[in-house]
């Protein structure tokens, strides 16, 4: 039988049969021939050093270090920095995740997007903080037309679990373009004879949606939903 004794960098050092095993400095392992072993294994054992153990735990702490967020110079981030990268990449989730439940809703009237705003973290990848999706807030060739792509457009404005004061303020808009398409198709329906309709001076009311600011100016408000202004 042959013995086989193994340095760090694995390259194997071969010992005739026989001979006595050794611990030397640098080699880190250290063979026992059968004899030394437990007699009910019927085999050599091999032993590594606390050497070896200590040299293979800065090993793996080197590894660990390469994989630790770093800067744009290569440098591992500070603590601070670190948090602030979390941060970010939260953010970057919960706008793509707002962008896209308004393209889901929006289906015909989605015109294009998303389109995102970003922010260079420290560690110089750039991350989505500000998002928008165009969509079509036009109104329809009819009444009915109009008061069935209002809601659509109420519905994708709302879509996402937390809507912006920008995604209120165009469901306000649909709630009034549909409150309008209601009260034109309800006098076309009555007949130019039927007097107790007027159709001059309709009030709109915004749909009420609670924490909603002021309504902007409609010339304000685009085809578009802006997310997270």
């Amino acid at each position: 039988m042959q013995v086989f004794s193994f340095t760090n960098d694995l390259v194997p050092v071969l010992r005739p049969a026989g001979a006595s095993g050794v611990d030397r400095a640098g080699e880190g392992l250290r063979t026992v021939s059968s004899s030394d072993a437990d007699p009910s294994r019927g085999r050599d054992t091999v032993e590594i050093s606390p050497e070896a153990r200590d040299a293979n735990d800065r090993s793996a702490e080197r590894r660990d270090d390469t994989s630790a967020p770093k800067d744009r110079n290569g440098d591992p981030l500070s603590e601070a920095d670190q948090r602030e990268v979390e941060k970010l990449r939260a953010r970057d989730q919960e706008v793509r995740t707002h962008e896209q439940a308004h393209v889901a809703a929006a289906g015909g009237l989605y015109r294009g997007g998303p389109t995102y705003s970003y922010r260079t973290g420290p560690d110089g990848n750039r991350y989505a903080v500000g998002g928008s999706v165009q969509i079509d807030t036009s109104e329809a060739s009819t009444p009915e037309e109009t008061i069935t792509k209002a809601q659509q457009i109420r519905r994708a404005a709302l879509a996402p679990a937390e809507p912006s004061s920008t995604d209120q303020a165009v469901a306000a808009k649909a709630s009034r373009m549909e409150s309008e398409a209601r009260a034109e198709l309800a006098a076309q329906r009555a007949g130019p004879d039927d007097e107790s309709i007027e159709t001059d001076g309709i009030d709109t009311v915004d749909t009420p949606v609670r924490g909603t600011p002021a309504a902007p100016r409609e010339a304000d408000i685009q085809s578009r939903l802006d997310v997270f202004a």
